[in-house]
C-alpha cells in the first residue's frame, strides 16, 4: 500500500489488497460490472492493485467537492448518494449495492467529486488508485486498457441513465 492509499481512509480499517478477498469477489463477480468480461486471474491482478476498508455505517466515503483521484468498488453493504442543489438543499440522488462503483469521474478527469457518498449499512469497498492504475497501465498495458473500457462503459451507461431520468423534468419545466 502506498502513503497516498494508507491516507484515504486513515480512520477505518484497512484490509490489505482486495486479493484477500479474490474468493468473494469471483463468487459475486456476475454483479460486479468492473469486472465484466475478465477471467480469474485478470481479476487477481486487479485486485492486488486495490486497497479494501470496512467502513461502519453513516460513514461518508466520499465528499462532493473534494479533491479525488480513486474510484471506490462496493463489495458488501450499500451506499446512499446525495448532492447538494442550489435552493433545494440535500438531495438523494441514488442509493447503490454491491458491485457498484463509485468516484470514477474523479479518478479519470481529476476533478472535484460530483457527489457526496454515506453508508446506509455496514459496507466493505476496494479502492484503486490513479496512481495503481497507471501501474497497471506500465506493467499489465493490455489488462488495464480492457479495465479502462470497461469503466468508460459504465460511466456512458450511467450518463445515458442520467440523462433519460433528469431530461424529461427539465424539458416539463420549460415554458
Amino acid at each position: 500500500m502506498n502513503n497516498l492509499e494508507n491516507k484515504i481512509y486513515a480512520d477505518i480499517e484497512c484490509f490489505g489488497n482486495a486479493e484477500g478477498f479474490l474468493d468473494d469477489i469471483l463468487e459475486n463477480i456476475a454483479d460486479i460490472k468492473l469486472f465484466e468480461g475478465f477471467d480469474s486471474d485478470e481479476v487477481k491482478v486487479l485486485s492486488h492493485h486495490m486497497q479494501c476498508y470496512a467502513a461502519p455505517r453513516d460513514y461518508s466515503l466520499i465528499e462532493e467537492g473534494e479533491e479525488g483521484n480513486f474510484l471506490l468498488l462496493v463489495l458488501t453493504g450499500s451506499v446512499i448518494v446525495v448532492k447538494a442543489l442550489a435552493g433545494h438543499g440535500v438531495k438523494k440522488i441514488a442509493e447503490v449495492g454491491v458491485g457498484v462503483t463509485l468516484g470514477e469521474l474523479s479518478l479519470i478527469d481529476g476533478r472535484p467529486r460530483f457527489a457526496t457518498c454515506i453508508t446506509s449499512t455496514p459496507t466493505d469497498f476496494a479502492v484503486l488508485t490513479r496512481d495503481s492504475l497507471n501501474e497497471l497501465l506500465i506493467h499489465y498495458p493490455r489488462l488495464a486498457n480492457k479495465f479502462l473500457l470497461v469503466l468508460l462503459k459504465i460511466m456512458t451507461v450511467r450518463m445515458r441513465e442520467t440523462s433519460d431520468r433528469f431530461l424529461p423534468i427539465v424539458y416539463s419545466s420549460v415554458p
